[in-house]
């Protein structure tokens, strides 16, 4: 991929010092609500053993069991929709990747507008490790982005990345040739039309 010409090195903070503590800190609830998460996953499933277990004998009325369950599933699943969800890429280094896809993206961006820089995905602990590449402190530890859908990265009027050889593992393997939300005809160079960020968040990201 040809590289973007650079763009400035993104602000820092007054204090580092006081950044680190808060990535650490948050790095660190994060793994345990991902250990926890393990945690409840093996206590369902005993859970939900003994209920079998419990209908076999007869001692559990099954259609009334099932009723109560479907409405609880459905208030669990309003009160999941606004929660944080830690999710983690599983790349272990971004700068061994090989047979990245070659597309002259930079000849490309004034007709895509970088329309890849809108999509979602985890980071990777090294691009925590880095504290270059930042992320959504709401939903970690997804790339974040500008109230307009965008990466943070993506500078607004050039569209070229900010973070361009930091940048995470996703951006480095995405291939856009075959996406229909970034291209009509890739070989033609016709983009797809622009969506709307809220859709384009909720399709799957990279």
């Amino acid at each position: 991929m040809d590289e973007p010409d650079p763009q400035p090195a993104p602000p820092t903070v007054a204090d580092p010092a006081l950044r680190r503590d808060l990535d650490d800190g948050l790095r660190f609830a994060h793994v345990l609500a991902m250990q926890t998460k393990r945690d409840v996953t093996e206590l369902a499933s005993r859970f939900f053993a003994l209920l079998e277990e419990m209908a076999s004998r007869g001692q559990l009325d099954l259609p009334k069991y099932d009723e109560r369950r479907a409405i609880r599933l459905e208030q669990e699943e309003q009160r999941a929709a606004t929660r944080a969800h830690v999710q983690i890429a599983p790349v272990t280094d971004k700068y061994a990747l090989t047979n990245l896809p070659d597309i002259d993206c930079a000849a490309r961006i004034p007709l895509c507008r970088a329309r890849c820089c809108t999509l979602t995905f985890p980071l990777s602990f090294q691009d925590l490790d880095e504290r270059v590449v930042q992320w959504e402190y709401g939903r970690p530890y997804q790339i974040r982005r500008r109230s307009d859908g965008s990466c943070t990265h993506c500078a607004p009027d050039t569209r070229q990345c900010g973070v361009y050889a930091q940048r995470p593992a996703a951006c480095r393997i995405f291939d856009c040739r075959q996406d229909s939300r970034i291209w009509l005809d890739f070989e033609r160079r016709i983009p797809a039309p622009e969506l709307d960020p809220a859709r384009v968040a909720a399709e799957p990201s990279r």
